[in-house]
């Protein structure tokens, strides 16, 4: 698959949810480390994060229930992307219990990714249909609306309520359906490999991986470092 997205080839761009569309709320993270006496910053938050999505990915790679569910991933993403040499050990789990709490409250995956809204609204306006499919506990379509993502959306599913989640390919069949469209149509966008792009791979469709911190190399699908990419590639081959 090439980059730009092309409505010649492509009809229609399935997205995830957190880490694609819309990111964790950083100053969440770093109001809960300075109440426990820690000054990190965003920055340092955001390369530790894709230090944890790197962590999914060995998980998966030994085995499919190595990954474990979405939920159980939660706790531990919330402890590995806290800066090791910034954060004491002793710290790290009460301050990843704390952001925990809050996530638990309001979905902190919330802040609108750079250029997300203009995206989906291009690509729209290309003739190309944009929905969402998120590993999610209920609160997928509700955070995204907040965010005022959902009006350039077709639809939004949400693993909570379909009983299975990626990288399950059933997920992405259903997903299909509701488009009405062929796998070779779709192109589906991500930020973990091993559950974006092997759950889009196994269900027929062509992932894309957006890693804004250049964390993931010589990967076998297209690398984006933002979602303009998708309509003005800078830099979207798998180097």
């Amino acid at each position: 698959m090439m980059l730009p997205i092309d409505s010649e080839t492509i009809s229609a761009v399935l997205f995830d949810a957190g880490g694609t569309l819309v990111h964790i709320d950083y100053e969440i993270v770093i109001e809960a480390a300075r109440a426990c006496g820690f000054e990190i910053d965003e920055h340092a938050i955001r390369i530790a994060e894709a230090g944890a999505r790197i962590a999914i990915d060995r998980r998966g790679g030994r085995s499919r229930a190595a990954l474990g569910t979405d939920s159980g991933r939660v706790k531990p993403y919330f402890r590995d992307m806290l800066p090791p040499a910034m954060i004491a050990d002793h710290a790290a789990d009460e301050i990843a219990a704390a952001v925990g709490d809050s996530h638990r409250a309001e979905n902190i995956w919330r802040v609108p990714m750079p250029d997300a809204a203009e995206t989906l609204r291009e690509l729209n306006q290309r003739g190309i249909r944009t929905a969402v499919l998120s590993n999610a506990d209920g609160r997928a379509e509700q955070t995204l609306q907040k965010a005022g993502l959902t009006e350039h959306l077709e639809f939004v599913i949400d693993s909570h309520f379909e009983g299975v989640e990626k990288p399950d390919p059933e997920i992405f069949r259903r997903a299909l359906q509701r488009f009405e469209l062929p796998a070779e149509r779709v192109v589906y966008i991500g930020d973990i490999y091993s559950i974006d792009a092997v759950g889009a791979r196994a269900g027929g469709l062509s992932p894309v991986i957006i890693d804004p911190t250049e964390t993931y190399y010589g990967l076998d699908c297209p690398i984006i470092r933002g979602l303009r990419e998708l309509l003005e590639p800078v830099n979207a081959g798998g180097n």
